[in-house]
């Protein structure tokens, strides 16, 4: 016989008794409702019977009573009429409409509660959806992740949605100021994942869960099989431990994976706003890839675009920028620029360096 673990009932058991909390609101709230207009449709019969009265004064009259406003512009004055306005509205109508509003506060209040909470079934459509939270300083992450994506001119208007088995009493105050809504589960399952729109989201991003843990690729692995169930049309962005299972991973439908940079956000962030340079900057982060070197050299007058032009065509590198006369540092000037300099910034291959006395003629030869 299978025996689940008790965290697995408490949690499961939380998330179906506030749904069953919010149906039964909503089921009570209708209810009254229906109760609420038999009664008013029932005293406007009696006024138009009792009082002869047409259906608009006699519907009139109800409204007034209902709601205590009282104008006194139409009343009941038979004996009859006036009793059963007291039994139907004083001792039953109004009372009802209070307790209808106090059951559409209670429910407005569940409401806000659940959307805090993370039990709440956001519908959504071409949004962003955090699969997993860091393990080690996840909030911190998450918030600077949300500060770039917010900062970034072709993502700052997509909705982004947490689905993360943690924050129980909901998102910390620094991500929730920030628009992001929580889905609170475990992220694995075809209808875990149905629950957040995945099939209608513009980017997915699966996050490791310890980043110094291999078996976290197993976990990703699991979530991306179980989104290739659901043809999504958005770009996939997952990340990895080890770069052995980085194959696996696009095999099984991500898009861009990349490894777990918790000190640079703007990483994930390039391969959402601009799919591809995520490779290129992450290359700067292993040690067998590209990375900036210095080179003191004598930079005579010329033209930017003349010099950068001769170092790659001379198999030089990719030139970034120089140092001025004035100390400081000038990255990616205009092609017709005029610069004299003491360095250059140059990006180069960590198994082809040129030397500097390579660089040194390349820039002397002008």
């Amino acid at each position: 016989m299978i025996r689940l673990r008790p965290e697995f009932w408490r949690k499961h058991r939380r998330a179906m008794y506030a749904n069953a909390t919010t149906r039964d609101r909503k089921r009570n709230l209708f209810e009254l409702l229906m109760l609420l207009l038999f009664l008013a449709l029932s005293h406007t019969l009696a006024m138009v019977l009792l009082e002869d009265l047409t259906v608009w004064e006699a519907f009139w009259l109800t409204m007034t009573t209902m709601t205590t406003v009282g104008y006194g512009d139409t009343s009941a004055t038979t004996p009859a009429g006036q009793m059963a306005t007291v039994v139907l509205m004083y001792v039953f109508g109004i009372f009802l409409l209070a307790q209808i509003a106090g059951e559409f506060i209670d429910f407005r209040m569940d409401r806000r509660d659940r959307m805090r909470r993370g039990l709440w079934r956001w519908k959504m459509d071409n949004h962003i959806v955090i699969i997993n939270t860091p393990d080690k300083d996840g909030d911190r992450y998450l918030q600077i992740l949300v500060e770039q994506i917010r900062r970034s001119t072709s993502l700052e208007e997509y909705p982004i949605l947490i689905f993360s088995p943690n924050y129980p009493d909901g998102l910390p105050s620094e991500l929730a100021s920030l628009g992001v809504v929580l889905k609170h589960g475990e992220p694995e399952g075809r209808v875990s994942l149905a629950e957040v729109d995945v099939e209608k989201a513009a980017f997915i991003v699966v996050l490791t869960v310890n980043a110094s843990d291999y078996r976290s690729d197993s976990l990703t692995l699991d979530i991306l099989d179980q989104l290739k169930q659901f043809n999504v049309p958005g770009h996939v962005i997952a990340e990895c431990v080890q770069d052995e299972n980085r194959t696996r991973l696009r095999a099984h439908g991500a898009n861009a994976v990349l490894r777990p940079v918790r000190a640079y956000p703007e990483l994930m962030v390039r391969a959402m706003a601009a799919p591809g340079t995520e490779s290129i900057l992450e290359d700067l982060f292993q040690h067998q890839g590209v990375h900036p070197r210095r080179y003191d050299v004598a930079i005579p007058d010329q033209n930017w675009g003349a010099l950068a032009s001769r170092l790659l065509v001379n198999g030089m590198g990719t030139p970034l920028g120089y140092l001025n006369l004035d100390n400081e540092i000038v990255t990616n000037p205009g092609v017709d620029n005029p610069i004299q300099g003491t360095a250059l910034f140059i990006l180069v291959n960590h198994d082809r360096v040129p030397s500097i006395s390579d660089v040194s003629k390349v820039v002397a030869a002008v």
